[in-house]
């Protein structure tokens, strides 16, 4: 970590934070990027007004006794030369304690505005939301506005209007002020003319915010009674926000969540009141520690807020990383996750240590004793939620979101949490008001060597999982290299290969065939079934349709209660393994199945009780092997950004009230408005398509049949200009466009493969997915004109499926059929031609479609939908509404083939 990334970590990332908070509110309230950066700016405004009071206070100082000592200076100048009117000007001075020094108090104002600006400019120059977004006669946010152009010279407009209203404040500001103000203020407005003129538009455009409010600051200045007309408009806008957000606002959030969002809100009414209320404990609580001098509240607040930093900074962080190293491992240029716990700790020092001592020193007594209660209540609560109300919210994966989402926690509990941080607060409070400041202090400084303490034992744990890891690695390396092939096809009998691309879309196998037509002949043979249904739009109901027929369709598994809903999953996904080894004497290899054992990961010891079938999981296991040899990183420095900024918000979020935690995590992006674009995720399961050629042999003499699951078309690969495959990506505003033909090409080459060993004519290949997500321009025209009628928040296109099928000897272009198919119809085209009639192996059921005919059931799952096992309220059947069921038949295409209907 270099010193500048330290000054920016101490100085500048709690501002950041301050403003990214505030635009992701503002954007999230208003969807409109130009009212986010002025929320931004105002939000910015309003916190830095104490601290222009206080400079303006400085100034006024240094203007009267400027005024004071003008005479005296006037005449030791007029009377003096050199070095004697140095030295009486000395004395003078120092008479009237004075230095001259002490005229930087009037550059105070400005100073102020240097690390904000710093901030703005790091956090808004390269906002990503910002590019493309207009605003008023801002065609590019992202750009500087050129407005119109002169002689082929554009001219933008917006930095010149910041000017002229920065100017306009000035000159309000400094009536009667000396012409050496005057000339500071107007010099500065010139300076930023000139630093901002070529900069994005919204960064200009904060900056003539915050020129605005400064001017609307300086005619209060001048009101008589600026406090009671600040109060009576600010009243007058927190009414009418209120009225927007409860019935203006048009975004998804219920009344609940409005209400609970203006409640807080409304609560700056009482601003004055609590005012009233903090002085009357002030004077009457806690005078005795108003009146002790600042070095023995700093006895109190320095421990106090370095404990504070250290558990936010460096103890929660390393018990993070600590608890799944290699997670953390190989992410960016070191490598070492142990180097994210500097970035976490320099920031946790800039904002507990750093700039809450720089205010303590600007202000004067009462704000003093108001910062160390409210660190001292802040630091305790911060230990008893961290350590005490543990929640079991999930596993977290590496972009620090919760892999199955927030889960809720119980009214009780979270009750229970408001009465102990009641209870803490108030004996945090009892003893800053008695005589128990010391202890409270001793507590805080044992604080302070307990956290190093456990922070070095964590950081040493790091140390030994990362050289684990390592020798893990190599080892893996070496095993990859000499290891037997994955999958093993026979060149004179028969294979079958059945591809699951989870998510893969199906409106997007045209246009990726029009826009790559190599596509036409690495996909020869192969027929695309256009009219494909999915059975919901998540793979936990989706898939089992897909693994083992029409007896695992949601309907039909919730025919049978009298299995768990884990032993149906599981009997799907070995319905076709079973019968190809039990019935036709098929080698089987399964990888990565598909919630195997209801597991996110798959648990693959279901599998173990059949021995000749082979499972494996293959995700992760070659990404190091695939990117050491095409020299990529292993995560985008995106990814590594995000976790730089984000680590020391999972602390926060520990150490909130429970009620608390959901507004923290804000949809796992920790109100980062640099969203990480793309995860490992992708890596670990491209490399496993990527390799395909290197794990795959042609020396079985028995038939063959793969049953292979792969999440690339499920994870991010974002929008860096990364190219995979020598191809220039082409930029569409479908959403997973990119993944989908990464996935589809590394298959094509993988075919290639397989013509060129002469088995690509004795293989029969099925690629499906479960479902899709219909998100992107081409589907949405698809389905223009219907909705569901439920609250599930899925669209139709979620339920096609793409489904690809070559079968043997096939030849020739892709061909388009518009037979109704479902993803049930899997098993039985695997099995076509090579078992006759083909039973399910765990109930004796014939396999067959023959109730397809008359149309199939599938289900939106409800608001929520039941994508994690525990969503469902019973562990026999899926608990969707009844509202949630649709009957589709024949083509998928025609709104009157969907008719909302209960099952019988």
């Amino acid at each position: 970590m270099s010193l500048g990334e330290a000054l920016y970590a101490i100085v500048l990332y709690p501002i950041v934070q301050v403003i990214e908070v505030a635009y992701k509110i503002f954007s999230q309230l208003f969807s409109n990027t130009g009212i986010a950066i002025m929320g931004v700016s105002f939000v910015v405004t309003v916190l830095c007004l104490p601290l222009y009071i206080v400079a303006e206070k400085w100034q006024q100082l240094e203007r009267d006794t400027q005024r004071r000592l003008k005479p005296g200076v006037d005449r030791i100048k007029a009377a003096f030369k050199g070095d004697e009117q140095y030295m009486i000007l000395s004395t003078y001075y120092r008479q009237n304690h004075y230095h001259p020094m002490m005229a930087l108090r009037s550059s105070f104002g400005l100073l102020i505005q240097v690390p904000f600006f710093m901030a703005a400019y790091s956090c808004l120059s390269s906002l990503p939301a910002l590019q493309g977004q207009s605003f008023l006669f801002i065609r590019d946010m992202g750009a500087p506005d050129a407005l119109f152009s002169v002689g082929g010279f554009a001219v933008n407009v917006l930095p010149i209007a910041m000017t002229v209203i920065n100017i306009v404040a000035g000159m309000i500001y400094t009536k009667g002020f000396p012409f050496k103000e005057k000339a500071q203020i107007y010099g500065m407005a010139l300076l930023f003319l000139v630093l901002l003129y070529n900069s994005p538009a919204g960064l200009v455009l904060y900056w003539t915010m915050n020129n605005v409010f400064s001017l609307v600051k300086n005619i209060f200045y001048k009101l008589r009674h600026p406090v009671k007309v600040l109060y009576i408009l600010m009243c007058a806008g927190i009414i009418l926000a209120d009225i927007y957000i409860l019935f203006v606002y048009g975004g998804s959030a219920s009344m609940t969540k409005r209400l609970a969002a203006v409640v807080p809100f409304t609560c700056l009414v009482f601003v004055p009141y609590l005012v009233r209320g903090v002085n009357w404990l002030l004077d009457n609580k806690v005078s005795n520690l108003v009146n002790t001098p600042p070095p023995i509240k700093l006895r109190i607040f320095i421990p106090v807020a370095v404990a504070w930093a250290l558990l936010s900074g460096l103890v929660l962080p390393s018990s993070l990383i600590a608890s799944s190293v290699s997670e953390f491992s190989d992410i960016g240029s070191s490598g070492n996750p142990a180097v994210f716990l500097w970035y976490s700790c320099f920031q946790s020092l800039g904002l507990f240590v750093f700039w809450p001592l720089c205010i303590f020193f600007l202000f004067k007594e009462r704000i003093q004793t108001l910062l160390t209660i409210a660190f001292s209540m802040g630091f305790v609560c911060s230990v008893v939620n961290a350590f005490l109300f543990v929640v079991n919210y999930g596993a977290m994966d590496i972009t620090l979101t919760f892999e199955g989402g927030l889960k809720g926690v119980g009214i009780g509990y979270t009750l229970a949490n408001i009465c102990v941080m009641a209870g803490v607060c108030t004996l945090v409070f009892l003893l800053l008001a008695k005589n128990g400041r010391k202890l409270l202090s001793s507590s805080a400084v044992i604080g302070v060597l307990a956290f190093i303490a456990f922070g070095g034992l964590n950081v040493r744990a790091i140390g030994q999982g990362y050289a684990k890891y390592q020798e893990l690695k190599q080892r893996n390396a070496i095993a990859i290299d000499g290891m037997e092939p994955v999958f093993n096809f026979t060149k004179t009998g028969k294979n079958v290969v059945v591809i699951m691309l989870d998510r893969a879309e199906s409106a997007y196998l045209e246009a990726l065939v029009e826009d790559y037509p190599r596509f036409q002949e690495m996909f020869s043979g192969f027929v695309y079934f256009k009219n494909a249904l999915a059975y919901n739009g998540s793979t936990l109901i989706g898939a089992p349709g897909l693994y083992g027929g029409y007896e695992y369709t949601p309907f039909e598994m919730n025919s049978k209660p009298e299995l768990s809903l884990k032993e149906k999953h599981n009997q799907s996904l070995l319905v076709m393994p079973r019968v190809f080894t039990e019935a036709a004497n098929f080698s089987v290899v399964m990888t990565d199945t598909s919630w195997g054992n209801y597991s996110y990961e798959a648990d693959l010891s279901f599998v173990e009780a059949y021995p000749d079938i082979s499972a494996k999981n293959l995700q992760g296991v070659y990404t190091s092997y695939y990117l050491k040899g095409t020299h990529i990183k292993t995560l985008s420095s995106s990814v590594e950004q995000g976790i730089t900024r984000n680590l020391l918000w999972t602390s926060f979020f520990r150490e909130f009230p429970i009620m608390l935690r959901p507004a923290i995590y804000y949809r796992g992006t920790y109100y980062n408005s640099k969203i990480v674009e793309y995860s490992n995720n992708f890596f670990d399961w491209y490399s496993c398509l990527a390799v395909l050629p290197v794990i795959t042999s042609f020396t079985s003499s028995q038939d063959s049949f793969i049953l292979m699951t792969n999440e690339v078309t499920h994870t991010t690969i974002g929008n860096d200009e990364i190219s995979l495959t020598g191809d220039t990506l082409l930029s569409h505003t479908d959403i997973h466009y990119k993944e989908n033909f990464l996935a589809l090409n590394a298959l094509g080459e993988w075919f290639a493969l397989l013509k060129s060993h002469g088995v690509y004519d004795n293989t029969r290949i099925i690629i499906v997915s479960d479902h899709g997500i219909g998100q992107g321009e081409r589907e949405q025209e698809l389905f223009s004109t219907f909705k569901l009628n439920d609250e599930s928040g899925y669209s139709k296109n979620s339920f096609r499926s793409l489904l690809l099928y070559k079968d043997f000897d096939a030849q020739g272009e892709i061909l388009t059929d518009m037979t109704f198919m479902t993803t049930a119809d899997v098993p039985i085209l695997s099995l076509e031609g090579i078992v006759d009639n083909p039973v399910n192996p765990f109930t004796g059921n014939q396999l067959d479609a023959s109730g397809k005919s008359s149309g199939v059931f599938v289900t939106t799952g409800g608001r929520d939908g039941l994508w994690m096992p525990e969503h469902s309220k019973s562990e026999y059947i899926f608990t969707v509404p009844d509202d949630s069921w649709y009957h589709v038949k024949d083509n998928i295409f025609i709104d009157s083939n969907w008719t909302q209907e209960v099952p019988r």
